[in-house]
């Protein structure tokens, strides 16, 4: 749905059932453990048992495209407006510049059949105001939670 040069996503997620999952590689032993993306602020996060200076870390769609960013703390935050289809799931990585430390992580997104949205609908009031309305799937259990986003286009 394009509305005011941005697009909106809906995911949905059914907690305790959901079969989305958010997988790295393990490997090798790292020292980058508790890979973590806070989805809402694009936010990648992790631990790490040494003190790296700095770490390079990429998020990639299914079509190859990618954001790249470098930090000195490991906390990882993509542009919020930047266009990466969730949906079809995304590659993460985290590597420490000049090591062979590195952590590769994969969320593939899903949920329990059944459970996809219904007649979901959504009108724009003078560009400034949108009204989203849906219903939750007739399979979804009495758990599931679904979440709007809004991000801007390309």
């Amino acid at each position: 749905l394009l509305a005011d040069n941005g697009y909106v996503s809906l995911s949905h997620q059914c907690l305790a059932k959901s079969q989305s999952q958010f997988r790295c590689s393990e490997a090798q032993e790292s020292p980058l453990t508790n890979v973590k993306m806070n989805w809402r602020k694009m936010e990648l996060s992790w631990e790490s048992s040494k003190n790296f200076s700095k770490y390079k870390c990429t998020i990639m769609d299914r079509e190859m495209g990618s954001v790249q960013k470098e930090v000195n703390s490991p906390l990882c935050r993509f542009p919020v407006e930047q266009y990466i289809p969730l949906h079809k799931g995304v590659f993460f990585s985290i590597e420490v510049p000049n090591t062979n430390v590195s952590k590769t992580c994969i969320f593939i997104p899903g949920g329990t059949n059944g459970s996809a949205i219904e007649n979901f609908s959504c009108v724009i009031y003078n560009i400034s105001l949108m009204n989203c309305t849906w219903q939750a799937g007739r399979d979804a259990p009495g758990d599931t939670q679904y979440f709007l986003y809004w991000q801007n286009s390309r």
